[in-house]
């Protein structure tokens, strides 16, 4: 049997133990799908993410309700916890990533999808569980310093709610992340992430990696001086959002201008030796890890 076909035959079993409502038999039906050569990143994407969306899609037309939706979420989600303990994880990358469902879709489950596959790429990953206003969540995000920020909606009508919240994460004069959008409401719809004010959109985790990192800068080979400057950009505005830090007082510590810190932290200033270790000393870091590539 192929890998397509084991796939399949895996898919049809594995949504039976959900519609069932039966998590050792789900595990039973994954934990075979693994011994006969399936890849952990196949059951992801060419399993569970169609039997979830397949039971989502039964709940809507009133098949199934809301307590049997629940159940099988919840099956999932301990299968998707047990594949990731299995599956090889990259070096840390330096960026980091927040992970959260679009204001008012309760629907979690392709957000973790996406944390998942970020974490396994070496980001540092927090995905939410629930929904957060646009309000909060961009103050959150003002605090906490991310590089990316990557929202899913699973319901088209949530999608007017996409504009509230990268508006709310870009309402401030600093250098802002960068926003990826996916999800199912996003299937059949020729849209323009810029009109949501996204900057890129992925139609699964895979992909979501990919845009991710190109957002980012980071290419799968040798960096160049831009990527390379683009990371170091990012890795210093994070740290020093970390430290709860303006511009301003990483400027007035480093004995650096402040416009020049902002240039740094976009990517557009390519550094002394003397000014990295001024950085380095007012984030209290070693300039190594500060220049670190990944």
């Amino acid at each position: 049997m192929d890998v397509a076909d084991l796939l399949a035959e895996t898919r049809g079993r594995y949504y039976e133990a959900l519609a069932l409502g039966q998590p050792g038999m789900a595990q039973s039906v994954i934990d075979r799908a693994l011994s006969r050569g399936a890849s952990r990143a196949e059951i992801y994407l060419h399993v569970l993410a169609p039997c979830q969306a397949r039971i989502g899609e039964c709940w809507h037309r009133g098949a199934i309700g809301i307590a049997e939706e629940h159940l099988a979420t919840t099956i999932t989600m301990g299968v998707m916890d047990f594949l990731k303990r299995g599956m090889e994880q990259g070096p840390d990358n330096g960026f980091r990533a927040l992970v959260t469902p679009v204001e008012g879709d309760r629907h979690t489950i392709g957000a973790r999808f996406v944390a998942d596959f970020l974490e396994m790429d070496g980001w540092e990953v927090d995905c939410f569980g629930n929904d957060t206003p646009a309000g909060d969540l961009g103050e959150f995000v003002r605090q906490r310093g991310y590089d990316l920020v990557a929202l899913s909606s699973t319901l088209p009508e949530c999608l007017p709610n996409v504009a509230a919240t990268t508006r709310a994460i870009r309402s401030q004069d600093e250098p802002t992340p960068k926003i990826l959008l996916g999800g199912r409401a996003l299937e059949g719809q020729r849209l323009d992430p810029a009109v949501l004010g996204c900057d890129a959109t992925a139609g699964n985790p895979l992909e979501a990696v990919k845009e991710a990192r190109r957002l980012v800068g980071v290419t799968d080979g040798r960096l160049t001086l831009q990527e390379y400057l683009a990371l170091l950009g990012g890795r210093v505005r994070a740290i020093r959002k970390r430290h709860r830090m303006t511009q301003q007082e990483l400027g007035d510590v480093s004995g650096l201008d402040r416009t020049y810190i902002s240039a740094v932290e976009q990517g557009k200033q390519n550094l002394t030796v003397g000014a990295l270790r001024k950085i380095a000393h007012a984030l209290d870091m070693p300039m190594g890890e500060l220049l670190a590539s990944r």
